[in-house]
């Protein structure tokens, strides 16, 4: 073991000031039940310090800190202390090259004589942190866990109870979302106060226990203290206490104990403006808050004509929630957080959702769901992992203007809100929940329908509150409209029904009249009461009044579609009419209540009913038609995009996504195409997928030119190959193949005929695979490209061996070794030996050549670590371990299918692990050792149950089979007959055959 550090000549001398991050330990435990990981901290060079119960029945452990990143190490590691009582273990790590040096931590403790909360964080590797990479091998990120102590809560056991943002998915009732957090430190400021010990499911997801280190060096005898104070280069005076931390503590560092970043409650712009003039609906504001309170309702839909003020009294419950505000009887909780959208705006997507949201939950929680984003993963991957962050936090999502998004019938036709609903209606959890407006009800399904609630608004304003606003619209009574009596008020707003728009109209029909002498109130009713709808001909009459500069304006945020900035407004019309004094016409627009000014967030907005005015009153053609405007905001937008080197989150393609939007609106598909072909990768491998398919769809069949065509083809194909269906993603490849050929085209022919093999063989129709592969991996060759050719030919040379065509497989792999020896250093290398050696192994497994493949095995994972790759390690030393059993070398099989197990462990891939360990325990059974070949079986079932494998029914008959062996040899034999009965010939699993020839052995 290495020697500590020399203990610090006092308790508050300089250490190592806070947490270090490539310091935060993965602790790797084998034990006799199976394998199960912890967390720790090196607290000096070669302790790590951890939690007694992670290693109280360890048979091996291992070390591993920096994972992926410069300067990754692991080491076996031994128990060097341990304190079951107190829950706490000292691991000793020996000298290796690889570990650092390490200056001693510092410890501290927490006030316990008085009620104080104060800043806490772990950091550790639980369950919930596991990721999967892009070739299916799964691993654990490392979290710090920001949070609180409130340090008289578990004061009577002693512990600290930490308190932080609920853990991601809990799919699992039988193991924690945070297991393997156990042992992480936890710190206040720059100090470790604890260890966290356990994770009580029943209070919630957001809260652990940890041991309190002063509290347990108290409780321990002189012996057992001693060795632990030594072990962590403390002094030895047992009088002295841990240094105080938190904010009674005299450090000369107080930022160190910073209060936490606050979240942030609202998000998003609101949906409606000028709700200080919103005017009583009292009753419809009570139906919709006793909804939203009622924990069986998830969604509230409102719904009405145009210009009734759906938008205003959502815009109002929402500025009422915000204050914690609840009307009605039965007041609900106050909600944790409230996210605006609207077609209108920002849009109603899956992306604005899941971002909205996890704005909301703060920087770390944000942070860790935009990692999980980036990672790929299914619209309902990314909805699960939202749900468990919100937890059970009330959220309230307000949607307006939702009809945009509705067929005539009120049908969903948009797949990213359809994936919304879904998710919303069949969560377990009463949050978050929805607030829609709509022209159109929304078509429900009748399972759907139970956790809806409709609130209609069929009437305008009522006459007291429509007098009152036609008089607050009549600012200063300049009009002369608020000194009008009441009876001629309530006359004007009984002939327009009370509708909140049609009153504003009037208002700003009498304001805009260019004769000397004003209009009354009662002539401009008097024009428009025959009509049949009132507030579309009062809107239609306004605009039509308007001069050239001001219809230009209105027409430009028609076309934009979306809230906008003055200056943005002036740049895109820069070009056709630089001379438009645009902030003097937005200024009038406003004062006649055509145009909405949000000053808070510096936009401008046009109301629904007025932007379709104003775009339908646009020509097609001309340089200030629908078309020319359409291209002159994507050019706007154009000018607003980023490189592809800057893009890191799906927020930064939002200018290309608008451009794109606006070249499809403007019939220019092939310069849309030409947007999406540059980003539809990006999304698909960043967690956009859904939105790349929205996106192709939109230029599906409308592009001219024929490679612009093909280039879309084979990005469709590939977001359908993520997003599903497979068969549609053939399809695509299909016509991108023959499209390709057909131009000549052999660069995108080779990267299509690729995908249509990989799509076939993700269908699970490896036959139909082998044709596409082996013609990419020609055509690559013919091109010179040798990266890709080895890529085809290792993925042919697998499928070969697949299958079960071993000398077809050894060819190819023949093939691949040749090219890999005269490549580039940039593609040649120990990785390329590997991956060589990785096809020609399995094809030498698969023609039972057993002593070829444990040479060949060796060398492959011998190349795999110079390269400093775990690639394919794990299947490299499985063949060499089913080689040694074929060659009746069950003592050699044993160590080598033992390190197989650790690194499919390492790499987290459940079916290879339960691959290894079931070969592990046919190992153990030739070796005569029937207890462990019981165990690993047992823990190969686990390993198939968690990857949903077939294979488990086989390692469960295995353990049957090994722990009756000294009991009944007929049990034995039928046990050892099913389980080769579930085996399906796999060569990278034992044979089937020597299960029934040990099972026929035991018969005679």
């Amino acid at each position: 073991m290495p020697r500590p550090l020399a203990a610090r000549a006092g308790l508050d001398a300089v250490g190592a000031a806070g947490v270090d991050p490539v310091r935060i330990a993965e602790v790797i435990v084998v034990t006799a039940a199976g394998r199960q990981r912890g967390s720790g901290y090196l607290v000096a060079t070669g302790t790590v310090l951890t939690a007694a119960h992670v290693v109280a029945e360890a048979q091996q452990v291992t070390v591993r800190c920096a994972a992926d990143r410069p300067g990754e190490w692991s080491a076996p590691a031994s128990v060097a202390w341990l304190d079951r009582d107190n829950d706490l273990a000292v691991l000793s790590v020996p000298t290796a090259p690889a570990a650092p040096t390490a200056p001693a931590a510092m410890f501290g403790r927490v006030s316990d004589e008085k009620h104080e909360v104060v800043a806490a964080h772990a950091g550790g590797f639980p369950l919930w942190k596991q990721r999967t990479r892009s070739d299916g091998r799964r691993f654990r990120e490392l979290v710090v866990a920001d949070g609180r102590i409130a340090v008289l809560s578990n004061l009577r056991e002693g512990m600290l109870e930490l308190v932080v943002t609920p853990s991601g998915e809990d799919p699992d009732p039988t193991v924690s979302p945070w297991a393997g957090m156990s042992g992480a430190a936890v710190w206040v400021g720059d100090r470790i106060v604890g260890v966290v010990a356990e994770h009580h499911r029943h209070e919630g997801l957001g809260r652990l226990s940890a041991v309190r280190l002063d509290e347990a060096l108290t409780k321990m005898d002189g012996g057992t203290r001693s060795r632990l104070l030594t072990l962590l280069c403390l002094p030895q005076e047992q009088e002295t206490r841990l240094p105080l931390v938190g904010a009674d503590a005299t450090s000369t560092r107080p930022e160190q104990a910073a209060e936490p970043e606050p979240r942030v409650r609202v998000v998003g712009i609101p949906v409606a403006y000028g709700i200080e003039l919103f005017k009583n609906r009292a009753k419809e504001r009570n139906e919709i808050a006793a909804r939203l309170a009622d924990p069986a309702v998830r969604l509230v839909m409102v719904t009405g004509r145009r210009g009734v003020g759906k938008s205003a009294l959502a815009a109002k419950m929402m500025d009422q929630l915000d204050r914690g505000e609840w009307l009605g009887p039965t007041p609900g909780p106050v909600p944790f957080g409230l996210v605006n959208l609207s077609t209108r705006t920002t849009g109603i997507t899956l992306q604005r959702v899941y971002f909205d949201c996890a704005e909301l939950l703060g920087p770390a929680e944000e942070e860790r769901l935009t990692e999980r984003w980036l990672a790929g993963g299914s619209a309902q991957e990314h909805l699960a992992a939202l749900s468990s962050a919100i937890d059970d936090r009330l959220i309230i999502l307000l949607m307006d203007n939702l009809e945009d998004l509705l067929d005539d019938d009120g049908t969903v036709v948009d797949q990213e809100f359809a994936a919304i609903l879904d998710w919303l209606l069949r969560a377990h959890r009463a949050t978050p929940k929805l607030l829609i407006t709509s022209q159109v009800p929304l078509r429900l399904r009748p399972e759907q329908q139970r956790y809806t609630a409709t609130v209609s608004i069929a009437e305008g304003l009522g006459p007291e509150e429509a007098v009152e606003l036609l008089r607050e619209l009549d600012q200063g009574g300049r009009l002369g409209i608020a000194g009008l009596s009441d009876s001629e008020l309530l006359n004007a707003a009984v002939r327009v029904h009370g509708i909140p728009r049609a009153l504003e109209l009037l208002v700003g029909a009498v304001a805009d009249d260019d004769s000397l002498v004003l209009p009354t109130l009662r002539e401009v009713v008097q024009s428009f009461i025959l009509r049949a709808d009132v507030v579309e001909e009062l809107a239609e009459d306004r605009y039509k009044r308007l001069d050239l500069p001001a219809r230009t304006v209105l027409q430009v945020l028609a076309t934009l579609r979306t809230a906008a900035r003055y200056t943005a407004l002036e740049e895109i019309l820069a070009g056709p009419t630089p001379e438009l004094p645009v902030a003097a016409v937005l200024r009038a627009l406003a004062r006649v209540h055509l145009v909405t000014v949000d000053r808070e967030h510096g936009v401008v907005s046009l109301h629904p009913l007025d932007a379709e005015i104003a775009y339908r009153g646009m020509s097609e053609s001309g340089p200030l038609g629908r078309q020319a405007m359409e291209r002159r905001i994507a050019d706007w937008y154009a000018g607003q995009t980023g490189t592809a080197g800057d893009w890191r989150h799906p927020d930064d393609l939002t200018p290309h996504r608008k451009q794109f939007e606006h070249l499809v609106r403007a019939g220019d598909h092939d310069d849309a195409a030409r947007v999406l072909i540059g980003i539809s990768e990006w999304l698909v491998w960043h967690g956009s997928v859904l939105t790349a398919v929205a996106m192709h769809l939109e230029v599906d069949g409308r592009i001219v030119e024929e490679r612009l065509r093909l280039a879309h083809l084979t990005g469709y194909a590939h977001a359908r190959l993520s997003a599903g269906p497979i068969e549609q993603a053939v399809q695509l490849f299909e016509q991108a193949v023959t499209l390709a050929q057909a131009l000549d085209e052999r660069t995108v022919l080779q990267y299509a005929l690729f995908g249509l093999g990989d799509a076939h063989r993700q269908a699970g129709r490896p036959a139909a695979a082998i044709g596409p592969i082996a013609r990419a991996a020609e055509l690559a060759h013919e091109a010179g490209d040798a990266t890709r050719e080895m890529h085809a030919l290792l993925s042919l040379s697998l499928t070969h061996s697949y299958l079960r065509d071993g000398a077809a497989a050894l060819a190819v792999a023949d093939r691949l070794a040749l090219l890999a020896s005269g490549a580039a250093d940039g593609d040649g290398g120990p990785l390329a030996r590997a991956r060589v050696g990785n096809a020609r192994t399995i094809a030498l497994l698969t023609l039972q050549r057993w002593d070829e493949t444990v040479d060949s095995a060796i060398a492959t994972v011998r190349d795999y670590r110079q390269a400093d790759s775990r690639e394919a390690v794990a299947y490299a030393l499985n063949a060499q371990g089913i080689a040694l059993l074929a060659l009746g070398a069950p003592e050699r099989a044993v160590p080598v299918l033992e390190e197989a197990c650790q690194e499919a462990s390492l790499m987290e891939n459940p079916r290879t692990e339960g691959v290894c360990l079931l070969n592990l325990a046919w190992a153990y059974w030739c070796d005569g050792r029937p207890q462990q070949s019981a165990d690993r079986a047992e823990r190969a079932v686990a390993a198939f149950g968690g990857a949903g494998a077939a294979e488990a029914s086989a390692a469960g008959a295995l353990a049957t089979a090994a722990r009756a062996l000294t009991d009944s040899p007929a049990d034995v034999a039928a046990a050892l007959r099913r389980a080769a009965a579930a085996l399906d010939g796999n060569a990278e699993i034992i044979a089937a055959a020597w299960l029934l020839a040990a099972a026929d052995g035991l018969d005679h």
